[in-house]
């Protein structure tokens, strides 16, 4: 069995109060033990690092969290056997047309994001892909019309794939992705003109295949 886990950071809006950069994530496990492990990180961290404060919040997030925390997660991520796969966009080099067809958009993204990953598969590989469940009934069928489309142009069949939508707040593996998602939000969003922008990147550099941020070269025209 494989799993995908994937989140977003910042957002894919383009009105001039949204962020520069909209960043979509994936982390690919093809170990069982290997699941468990980052299931287990937030309970591992909740346990051994945090305040009485943390422990009660409901949901731990790269946002609210300080620097040892972050750090915390981050460090373990580092040591587990996964694959961390990452798309940023400039969303100002969006062409116009995709701006105005944002599924159009995201499903192109998601394409340029599990290529890779998905190639990597074996023919007769068992897959769960877990996404959080903020994604919109649109977002979904696109999504799951694109799986299903690319799997059988890698596999010229439909193989045994589970897509599951679910509330962060209720699927800890969806939590300690949103601090991979969190340190490339972080470096693009957050602290781009700040000397320590690649922080937390760094920590997880070891375990990032893709990192790629040129999809869209030069800046959009309305023209």
């Amino acid at each position: 069995m494989s799993y995908l886990y994937i989140d977003e950071s910042g957002d894919l809006g383009f009105s001039s109060k949204g962020s520069e950069y909209f960043i979509i994530t994936c982390v690919k496990i093809d170990d069982e033990r290997e699941n468990l492990n980052f299931q287990r990180l937030v309970k591992k961290v909740r346990l051994r690092k945090l305040s009485k404060k943390y422990k009660e919040m409901p949901e731990l997030k790269f946002t609210n969290s300080r620097h040892e925390i972050r750090d915390a997660f981050l460090s373990r991520i580092a040591k587990l056997k996964l694959e961390i796969y990452s798309i940023i966009i400039k969303k100002s080099r969006t062409k116009k047309e995709l701006q105005e067809n944002l599924p159009i958009l995201y499903n192109y993204l998601i394409k340029i994001l599990l290529e890779k990953p998905l190639a990597k598969l074996r023919n007769n590989m068992h897959l769960m892909i877990c996404l959080d469940r903020a994604m919109s009934l649109s977002q979904r069928e696109n999504f799951e019309s694109y799986i299903k489309t690319e799997f059988l142009s890698i596999f010229n069949r439909l193989p045994n794939v589970k897509i599951i939508h679910e509330n962060s707040k209720e699927n800890p593996a969806l939590q300690a992705l949103d601090f991979i998602c969190g340190a490339f939000g972080y470096k693009y969003n957050t602290a781009k003109l700040k000397d320590d922008a690649e922080l937390y990147t760094n920590i997880i550099k070891s375990r990032i295949v893709i990192e790629r941020d040129n999809l869209f070269k030069s800046e959009a025209t309305n023209g």
